[in-house]
């Protein structure tokens, strides 16, 4: 077995490939005062439980009733997603929930509510006691400034060599402001300036290389999208009396589904994932704060994996989250992985007991410390350093 200075070598020659790939979820925006999905959750519910009317308060508590235990607030709006489609199909424009009869308009009412408390709670920060408010907000930056600063630290004289392009799960506009902010040229779909209109054909057409910019995927919308029945969707300034109702919101979490993903604009985005991995040259997939939740962001992955003649490596920066009766190292999709005979040794992940490739078994320090290098800042400190102690 290699020990774990050896292996880690062979990791960091991974992660300085040229062609780089950056796969981003919550996690990586906890430390900003952006909640996680079970606090947002529960947040939405007391927003509602406050303020909203009495048909989005019987819709949200029976949609907790009808889901199960586990379900957050992504999976309401998927649910009231497929209960509005029915309601679409009936002749009554009605669906049952809790053995109740739903009017179409009381499910989109109660489905725009969501998404008007997700914007607010993202926009402005949420964590513990403190809420952020348009007057008052909290959501800091510096986690995502001082990430953007060490990843481009040390390839000052490659940046014009190197292709680094940016996936991400969240609402939150922590990413592209950051970027923004260091100077990097951000190419998100969107032609205009401040207010821009989708036009993902000729934005995402442009040459990395030539340009200097860095492609930005927001594979669940964003809370800066929305859809503008006459304009289509547009990216618009928060606060503007024009094109940034609330409830029109583009984030989409229906996105982990298949059909979903055919329609604009996720079927670009996710063409966009889907190509980016296709590589057959030496390539890399880097994760921080994603848990591997989406099934369809997964699929997308396992498929280049098992692709012949595809050269993508993927990395993972995760705290590993065993259950109850230890089946589970660090979660099931990432062991099923590490443990397959065919592309296992393209997987690394980097958890808070070692360094983990093609076993579920760790390569651990000598001194058997506990690594801090899965979250976010623990990342941005490897890459800072290269050291893991």
């Amino acid at each position: 077995m290699e020990n774990f200075e050896d292996q880690l070598e062979n990791f960091k020659n991974h992660l300085d490939a040229s062609q780089q790939n950056w796969l981003f979820g919550a996690g990586i925006s906890f430390d900003a005062k952006i909640p996680l999905m079970y606090p947002l959750t529960n947040r939405v519910e007391n927003i509602i439980d406050e303020n909203g009317c009495g048909s989005d308060k019987s819709i949200l508590s029976a949609l907790k009733k009808d889901l199960d235990g586990g379900s957050h607030i992504e999976h309401y709006l998927s649910h009231l997603g497929d209960l509005i489609a029915i309601a679409e199909r009936t002749k009554d424009k009605s669906a049952t929930l809790d053995n109740k009869k739903r009017t179409i308009s009381s499910l989109k009412t109660a489905y725009t509510a969501i998404i008007k408390a997700i914007g607010e709670i993202v926009r402005y920060g949420f964590k513990g006691d403190e809420i952020g408010t348009a007057e008052n907000p909290i959501v800091e930056i510096e986690y995502h400034l001082n990430f953007v600063e060490a990843l481009f630290s040390n390839r000052s004289n490659l940046e014009s060599r190197s292709k680094i392009t940016f996936f991400t799960t969240n609402y939150d506009t922590l990413l592209e402001d950051a970027l923004a902010l260091c100077k990097k040229q951000v190419v998100d779909g969107f032609s205009g300036g401040a207010v821009g209109f989708w036009n993902p054909t000729k934005e995402y057409s442009q040459t990395l290389n030539d340009s200097g910019m860095h492609f930005l995927y927001k594979l669940h919308g964003s809370v800066d999208w929305y859809r503008d029945d006459k304009k289509g969707l547009v990216r618009a300034r928060y606060g503007s009396k024009y094109l940034s109702d609330p409830s029109n919101i583009m984030i989409y979490p229906q996105a982990t589904k298949y059909v979903e993903t055919q329609k604009d604009p996720f079927a670009s985005l996710f063409m966009g994932l889907r190509s980016t991995l296709s590589s057959r040259t030496q390539n890399v997939l880097i994760t921080c704060g994603y848990s591997f939740g989406d099934n369809h962001i997964n699929a997308e992955i396992e498929s280049c994996l098992t692709t012949v003649g595809n050269n993508t490596t993927v990395i993972v920066f995760i705290k590993e989250a065993p259950d109850a009766d230890n089946d589970v190292v660090i979660n099931p999709t990432l062991d099923k992985w590490l443990k397959n005979l065919e592309f296992g040794k393209r997987v690394f992940v980097a958890g808070e007991k070692g360094l983990y490739n093609n076993s579920i078994t760790p390569t651990i320090l000598d001194n058997e410390d506990a690594l801090n290098w899965w979250s976010f800042s623990g990342l941005t400190q490897f890459l800072k350093t290269g050291d893991v102690s």
